[in-house]
């Protein structure tokens, strides 16, 4: 069974990089403070508290961490953290989430950029489609070659900006300067009524049962791959080891997708891809499961100064479950379990873990 677990989990990871037409995936240390410089024909991912890129790449460029600048040129950009400033030519799409985004008129997206955050601020032309979503939107004096999709409380443009397509934005949204600029055409929606009724039984019961299904889960995982446990017992709790397998889970959460999305239409490999898809759901599911269980076996062995693997999970798998209700700040935490956990899942298959 772990045989057949494995070999799935292999393909997977193959055809990742087999349908993406990436020659090589370089991994920087993570740290506090990381420069990346020099021209690459790869997929780089790079991790840290301070993040600074002004590497050349030919590929696809992913960076996550606190403070991030990035100048230089790549093919395909994807940025997380809290503060990203991006000044780098990007030749094809961008993909940016995090807090404070500021794209500079230095830099230029060939085609689409999808943005979330709180504060927006995009000075740099736009190739084709803008896809925001934000407290507040900045794009004055540029131009979006076409259309544009802000979701906002506050939407700031000026004469100088030009949207050759549609404008489509929500109805109660506060927009300076849209009787200035110059736009092919503008739509605006409505905002969604949600009216949801919580029953507190209800509530109380799912929790339960959704931790007792985790709880039988983990169990059954350790069965039938024994030595799992052991792993996770071992794994390092250094700042960065934790942010190296952070960032490969990430990596492997946004190339999965792509690459069994591609492989679906080469004829060939469909059959592979609807497979890999079901282990790949599989996969998530199991990853904030992997996390719950080194978070509570920290604090059971480390705090409660106890050994027992059930207790580790009940406490692990409880705990990210009441952490995953904390509003926004829960959500941003629990991504990082799934990020996480994935890493981990990634390691243990291409025998990275002790």
């Amino acid at each position: 069974m772990k045989k057949k677990i494995l070999s799935i989990f292999s393909i997977l990871i193959i055809s990742m990089f087999m349908v993406t037409n990436v020659s090589a995936l370089e991994l920087t240390q993570a740290g506090d403070d990381v420069i990346q410089e020099g021209d690459y024909n790869s997929l780089r991912l790079v991790a840290g508290k301070n993040v600074t890129s002004t590497a050349n790449i030919d590929g696809i460029s992913l960076i996550a961490g606190n403070n991030v600048t990035v100048n230089g040129h790549v093919s395909y950009g994807f940025y997380a953290g809290n503060s990203i400033t991006i000044n780098e030519s990007i030749e094809k799409d961008m993909f940016a989430a995090g807090n404070m985004i500021t794209i500079g008129d230095n830099a230029n997206i060939g085609r689409d950029a999808f943005v979330a955050g709180n504060k927006v601020t995009i000075n740099s032309n736009v190739g084709r489609d803008l896809r925001v979503g934000a407290s507040i939107i900045n794009i004055s004096g540029i131009t979006i070659n076409g259309d544009a999709y802000l979701d906002a409380e506050e939407i700031i443009m000026n004469e100088d900006t030009v949207i050759t397509g549609k404008l489509t934005y929500l109805e109660d949204t506060r927009v300076t300067g849209l009787d200035k600029a110059i736009i092919g055409s503008v739509e605006t929606t409505k905002v969604p009524e949600v009216t949801v009724k919580y029953n507190p039984i209800d509530t109380v019961y799912s929790f339960i049962i959704n931790v007792i299904a985790a709880f039988i889960v983990m169990i059954v995982l350790f069965y039938l791959i024994p030595n799992s446990k052991e792993k996770l017992n071992n794994v390092e709790l250094q700042a960065s080891p934790i942010l190296k397998t952070v960032g490969i889970g990430l990596l492997v959460l946004i190339v999965a997708p792509i690459a069994i999305i591609i492989a679906m239409f080469t004829g060939v490999l469909t059959p592979i891809s609807l497979i890999t898809l079901a282990v790949f759901a599989i996969a998530i599911y199991l990853s904030t499961l992997l996390s719950s269980y080194v978070l509570g076996n920290i604090i059971n062995t480390k705090l409660l100064k106890n050994d027992n693997v059930y207790l580790s999970l009940v406490i692990g798998i409880i705990l990210i479950k009441l952490i995953k209700l904390i509003p926004k700040l829960g959500g941003w935490i629990v991504a990082l379990a799934l990020f996480y956990g994935m890493g981990l899942i990634y390691k243990y298959i291409t025998n990275q873990t002790k």
